[in-house]
C-alpha cells in the first residue's frame, strides 16, 4: 500500500459516514460514491469545496488551488500536512460540502454511460441488419447456381 493510501485510511477512521478507496493512484475519501478529498505525495490532501470557501482559505493561508495538467480546478483546494489537527474540520466541511450537492450532479457519470448504452445497442441493431441483408443475397445467389 502506498503512503498517500494509508494516509487516506487514516484521514477516513476520523471522518465518521465516509468511504475510502484508490482513484488513479490516490487515496480518496467518498460519500455516496463522489469524492469529496484524495491525498497527495507530500502529505498534503485535494478538498472539493464551494468557489467562495476556497478563496477565503487562499487569502487566509498557505493553501492553493488545484491545478491537474494545465487545468486549474475551481472547487478543488490543496491542504498542506492534511493530517494536522486543525485541518479536520475542513474535512468535515468538504464531506458535507459533496453530500450537499443536488442529485443532477451526482448522476452525470452515469448519464454518460446510458449514452454509451444506447450507442452500443444501436450498433448491434445496424450488425443485425447487415447479416439479414448478407443472408439474403447469399440465398439468392445460391439458388442462381443451381
Amino acid at each position: 500500500m502506498k503512503p498517500r493510501q494509508q494516509l487516506a485510511m487514516d484521514l477516513g477512521r476520523k471522518i465518521p459516514g465516509c468511504v475510502t478507496g484508490v482513484d488513479f493512484g490516490h487515496g480518496c475519501l467518498m460519500v455516496d460514491n463522489r469524492i469529496f478529498a484524495f491525498t497527495r505525495a507530500d502529505d498534503s490532501a485535494a478538498l472539493k469545496l464551494p468557489e467562495a470557501r476556497i478563496a477565503g482559505l487562499i487569502d487566509e493561508g498557505e493553501m492553493h488551488r488545484l491545478i491537474m495538467g494545465r487545468r486549474t480546478m475551481r472547487e478543488w483546494v490543496v491542504v498542506p500536512n492534511i493530517m494536522e489537527p486543525g485541518n479536520l474540520p475542513l474535512l468535515r466541511e468538504a464531506k458535507a460540502y459533496v453530500a450537499s450537492l443536488p442529485q443532477e450532479k451526482r448522476r452525470r457519470s452515469a448519464k454518460k454511460s446510458s449514452k454509451k448504452e444506447a450507442k452500443k445497442v444501436a450498433a448491434k441493431k445496424v450488425e443485425k441488419t447487415a447479416a439479414k441483408a448478407a443472408n439474403k443475397i447469399t440465398k439468392k445467389t445460391a439458388g442462381k447456381t443451381r
